[in-house]
């Protein structure tokens, strides 16, 4: 009845004069829009920069290093030691952790996992710049403790190991919660209807307005990571009270190969 309403006082302002009848119109436009999606398509690196006696360095600078294509990001330590580095795009990262009077850090092999923040701190010691402190990288699955999103990361080397179905949607099969369904446009995840899943690539949704299943597709040798989030997820998302299905592509870089 509410909605009828507002339907109805529309109606009548597009009857009246051209002034109500522009404003019943931008009121109707508004209306009638869906509501905006995520744009979720990199991930970030973050920590605290400490000496041995574990106490904040400030004015330290971090550069990373894309090892994929090359692109690097330098930020510096704030007063109480913290840096982040956002919008990054998924893949392996060098880190260099530097500052005046201290020994260089240096790691390698970081993986950035799309939609997740990875956790490098860096205890710097005492010493000449020329003397480096070499830090292997953690193989364990990274744990991202800032967000409550249950999320499960293919990347793109895996995506060259593992058996895959024709689209990249099919990936989503090998997450935990998910099941197939063709009545469910596909995918049904926990039990939700295909309708309430939500499918991007690049951060654009590709959602069909006619059964809610995927309208795009990409090629696996186009793809960096394919991320499958079933529960926990954030109120940006909208309708997807199902899953969500993401597809980030890969980003060249200055070197002609």
């Amino acid at each position: 009845m509410r909605m009828r309403g507002r339907i109805l006082g529309l109606v009548i302002s597009l009857t009246g004069s051209p002034a109500s009848r522009l404003a019943g119109v931008l009121t109707l436009a508004l209306a009638a829009a869906p509501a905006a999606h995520a744009q979720e398509r990199f991930g970030s690196i973050a920590g605290t920069v400490t000496d041995s006696q574990q106490s904040a360095v400030p004015g330290a600078t971090i550069t990373v290093t894309n090892t994929a294509n090359g692109a690097s990001r330098t930020v510096v330590s704030t007063a109480d030691g913290s840096y982040r580095l956002a919008d990054l795009d998924p893949g392996r990262y060098t880190i260099v952790v530097e500052l005046q009077g201290f020994q260089k850090i240096e790691a390698s092999d970081i993986l950035v996992l799309l939609g997740r923040t990875v956790e490098f701190p860096a205890t710097l010691k005492v010493g000449s710049v020329s003397e480096v402190v070499n830090v292997s990288a953690e193989g364990a699955k990274q744990i991202d403790l800032r967000t409550v999103t249950l999320a499960h990361n293919v990347t793109a080397e895996e995506l060259d190991r593992i058996p895959k179905a024709r689209s990249f949607q099919g990936i989503a099969l090998v997450a935990p919660g998910v099941n197939s369904g063709e009545i469910e446009a596909g995918f049904t995840v926990h039990g939700a209807s295909g309708a309430e899943n939500s499918f991007l690539v690049d951060g654009v949704p590709t959602n069909s307005l006619v059964d809610g299943r995927a309208r795009g597709n990409t090629v696996f040798e186009y793809l960096q990571e394919v991320q499958v989030k079933t529960s926990g997820i954030n109120a940006e998302y909208g309708g997807a009270l199902g899953g969500v299905i993401s597809a980030v592509t890969k980003s060249g870089g200055n070197t002609f190969t």
